[in-house]
């Protein structure tokens, strides 16, 4: 899928900070992409917390204009105040020198208290399920919509989490569906479609949870796809196959469209990428597999994996 690169942004955010978000389905390569990442002078890199991972779900729901802008000015507000504790944090910036992720450089501006952060990049899958919230919220932002084949994506989603049994359907505390329909004695996630609950609970949870990567891509390419949003220069496609084949040409892709450059530290971390886990699906039952290409069929061939 052919995507054009996006060139520098020409404004920058409040307190002359430039933000990137880094959003994609969980286990898509957004945790290696901002752990390489950390390397970039003059930047930090965080995931997560910052946003309660129940506002991308919350968001999808019918809001007031108010309410969502309460929303966006909490998403801000979280990052800017992470970014006045640790612009100058010692103790965090000597730990990032021990990693290899920044030059002495840094630590020594830290320790005189004059480091100065230029850019803040932010890590939330989840925030896949909102794109239009992520490109509105920080109207400056880069966003980098990092992408996998959804095969490959259940696969480590189920083993590496164990994500949507019957057992987490039995209530609403996982950040897959924290909001949710009943059924039975379980629930059935908000993104599956009314009518077919029936179809998700009879399910295995590999099958689900493709189910989940079809909504989350699903949502970012058709916001993302819009003329306009393409004439914004905001958006970066990144392919995760292309990223880990060839990690150091994907990398500057990804540098230059921060506004970057590459240096020694950025490619020694890129240089530790695998491509070992391409496929892997293929070791799963053949009649699941063939359960989830029917249940993600029209994704799979939009991100050109069918």
């Amino acid at each position: 899928m052919n995507r054009k690169i996006p060139k520098k942004p020409k404004d920058n955010c409040p307190l002359n900070v430039n933000y990137s978000i880094v959003l994609g389905c969980p286990r898509s390569g957004t945790t290696f992409l901002i752990r390489g990442l950390e390397a970039l002078p003059n930047s930090e890199c965080i995931s997560g917390s910052h946003l309660p991972v129940s506002i991308p779900h919350i968001i999808n729901f019918p809001l007031t204009e108010p309410l969502k802008q309460v929303l966006a000015f909490g998403f801000e507000h979280s990052l800017l105040n992470y970014l006045n504790s640790a612009t100058n944090s010692q103790w965090l910036v000597l730990y990032k020198w021990l990693k290899g992720s920044t030059h002495i450089n840094e630590l020594i501006q830290a320790i005189q208290r004059r480091r100065k952060v230029e850019r803040l990049i932010y890590k939330e899958p989840f925030l896949g399920f909102s794109p239009e919230f992520t490109y509105e919220s920080l109207p400056n932002c880069r966003i980098i919509h990092i992408y996998r084949d959804g095969r490959d994506c259940a696969n480590s989603l189920v083993r590496s989490y164990n994500i949507l049994t019957d057992e987490k359907l039995k209530d609403l505390r996982t950040a897959e569906m924290p909001l949710g329909r009943p059924y039975d004695h379980r629930y059935v996630p908000w993104w599956v479609e009314e009518g077919r609950e029936e179809e998700f609970i009879a399910c295995t949870p590999y099958v689900r949870a493709i189910w989940m990567w079809k909504e989350i891509v699903r949502r970012c390419h058709d916001f993302f796809s819009r003329p306009e949003i393409i004439a914004s220069d905001r958006v970066l496609w990144l392919k995760y196959e292309d990223f880990v084949n060839e990690p150091l040409k994907y990398g500057e892709i990804v540098v230059k469209f921060l506004g970057c450059t590459m240096n020694n530290r950025l490619q020694k971390k890129l240089k530790q990428a695998s491509n070992r886990s391409i496929g892997s699906y293929q070791r799963r039952d053949p009649r699941e597999v063939e359960a989830a290409e029917k249940i993600a069929k029209v994704e799979l061939e939009l991100y050109e994996y069918l």
